[in-house]
């Protein structure tokens, strides 16, 4: 019983990531592991709005949106979801001063996303930012809490806090076969900027190409 549960499971996750797209990032994250990194990806321009509309959703009262401290940041370090990530990376953007915001609910972390007002250090695009600019990365709505608007009310959040602080647009990498983070920009009016392709062959071959602008 216990094996028909777990096929039933695998089966869920594969139709999961092909209905969201999400099969050529694992395809992608297979060949990464014999040393074969082949991305294409989009660099993604957000304008922040005059006119910012925050509050969303009238049934987040429940939820504290802050700035990420040594805490959260053990915390986010820990969760199983976030694996794929690992917890030498996290503290270390963290302590290099790289801005984690993000929404508890009663006290357990439920989304977050980071930023960096000095520049872009991803090795799709590695680029300075301006003194209006800011490059955003990283957005992630734990699984129990999607479904409830959290991704785009704390972008929302984010940009009137970058707003005061003097800046009026950002910058992302959207890689391209991840359509789920592609809509939700779309839906924030982002602009694709490039197509630029990134190749890392077994760590001795490292290239990167902008394929077209938009």
């Amino acid at each position: 019983m216990g094996k028909r549960v777990n096929h039933l499971t695998i089966f869920g996750k594969i139709r999961n990531k092909f209905r969201y797209g999400l099969i050529f990032l694992v395809i992608r994250d297979y060949l990464k592991k014999l040393g074969i990194d082949i991305t294409p990806f989009y660099w993604m321009k957000e304008t922040i709005p005059d006119k910012i509309q925050v509050n969303l959703e009238d049934d987040l009262n429940d939820y504290e949106f802050s700035f990420f401290g040594p805490a959260e940041i053990e915390a986010v370090c820990k969760l199983p979801e976030r694996e794929f990530t690992s917890e030498e990376h996290i503290t270390k953007i963290f302590n290099k001063g790289k801005k984690c915001y993000g929404a508890k609910y009663k006290g357990e972390i439920a989304a977050f996303t980071w930023f960096d007002l000095e520049e872009c250090n991803t090795k799709f695009y590695p680029t300075p930012m301006k003194n209006n600019e800011a490059y955003l990365f990283d957005m992630y709505v734990l699984k129990a809490f999607r479904g409830k608007n959290l991704a785009p009310i704390l972008r929302y959040k984010l940009y009137a806090i970058l707003k005061e602080l003097g800046r009026d647009t950002c910058y992302s990498v959207t890689e391209c076969f991840n359509t789920s983070s592609r809509k939700f920009k779309e839906k924030l009016n982002a602009q694709y900027v490039f197509l630029g392709l990134y190749i890392n062959l077994f760590k001795k071959y490292k290239r990167r190409w902008i394929l077209k602008k938009y």
